[in-house]
């Protein structure tokens, strides 16, 4: 057997890693995450900027703060767990009464923040106004940008401005700084995307790529399938594969759409003539099997199939030589 054995002058100057993030954060990270987060364990909070990380690992700015939101992001999954934030990060300036109240003041904005209370369907708080408004000048948003991005993400069932704020900032990381270019980035995106990435169970930084944003407008748009059946799918495909797999997925919904699956009542249809064909397949299965049984205890030779023999050719043939 071999052994491994650690240096021990490389054991000195130690690191304590939480053992909740080991098991629930660090093996979804990829390898910038990773270091990043082992980064920050080493040095602490004192003088480390997103310019630090960057000028240390060679990463562009970008880089670091998608790593800072992975761990962000995953705090508020794990926070039961975890106590408390991974990593606090926002990239969110603190804005002065002065500077608040003079962009409220102006008609674009106020009419925003009316905007937004529709779609939350609620008065928004303080913390929220703040976001918007750092949307909207720290991120220079325009207020029908803002708009478009409300509906967006609450249709897609982000509805925390949390949520919102980080879907602004990877809008602009990708260079969106209008409506057009928005609607451009998301038109080939089906609205239920989200919504089926999470009941398949992929992590929450998981980027669709193109075949998977194909499955979905193929449920969404030729078989017409809203949430309730495509997640009915999700949820048969979860416990079936013990993984997000949508190729699984895929075929569960294709056989519905196949069968005439119309709403979740017509499922249990499919489900009742599909159990009856296995009852009624592995009752013809048994009555083969006895049959085969009752040939094989007959003799030896009944394993094989009896032929007939024409006994009158054959005495033709031997009289015959």
């Amino acid at each position: 057997m071999d052994h491994i054995t650690l240096n021990s002058d490389l054991c000195c100057d130690a690191l304590v890693i939480p053992g909740v993030a080991v098991e629930k954060c660090l093996r979804e990270a990829n390898e910038s995450q990773l270091k990043i987060y082992l980064y920050l364990l080493k040095n602490g909070s004192d003088n480390v900027t997103v310019s630090s990380i960057a000028d240390y690992f060679n990463y562009s700015e970008q880089d670091v703060k998608r790593a800072l939101r992975f761990w962000n992001g995953k705090s508020r999954e794990k926070k039961s767990l975890c106590g408390g934030n991974v990593v606090e990060f926002s990239q969110k300036p603190s804005l002065s009464k002065e500077k608040m109240s003079s962009l409220i003041g102006q008609s674009d904005v106020s009419q925003l923040m009316l905007v937004a209370e529709q779609y939350m369907k609620r008065p928004i708080k303080q913390d929220e106004v703040s976001t918007l408004l750092y949307i909207y000048d720290g991120l220079g948003f325009p207020a029908d940008l803002i708009e478009y991005l409300l509906e967006y993400c609450i249709s897609n069932n982000r509805k925390s401005f949390r949520s919102i704020e980080e879907t602004a900032s990877e809008w602009k990381e990708a260079g969106v700084v209008s409506l057009d270019a928005a609607k451009r980035l998301t038109r080939h995106i089906p609205k239920e995307m989200n919504a089926v990435m999470d009941a398949l169970g992929f992590p929450k930084d998981h980027q669709p790529v193109e075949a998977e944003i194909a499955y979905v407008r193929r449920w969404t748009e030729r078989y017409g399938y809203g949430m309730d059946i495509i997640g009915e799918a999700c949820k048969r495909t979860v416990l079936a594969t013990c993984k997000p797999s949508i190729r699984y997925a895929n075929g569960i919904l294709k056989q519905w759409h196949d069968a005439g699956v119309q709403k979740t009542e017509d499922i249990i249809a499919v489900d009742e003539e599909f159990h009856r064909k296995n009852s009624s397949t592995d009752s013809k299965v048994k009555a083969v099997k006895k049959t085969e049984t009752k040939k094989a205890s007959g003799g030896k030779f009944h394993n094989f199939n009896e032929r007939e023999i024409d006994y009158e050719s054959l005495r033709k043939d031997v009289l015959s030589n």
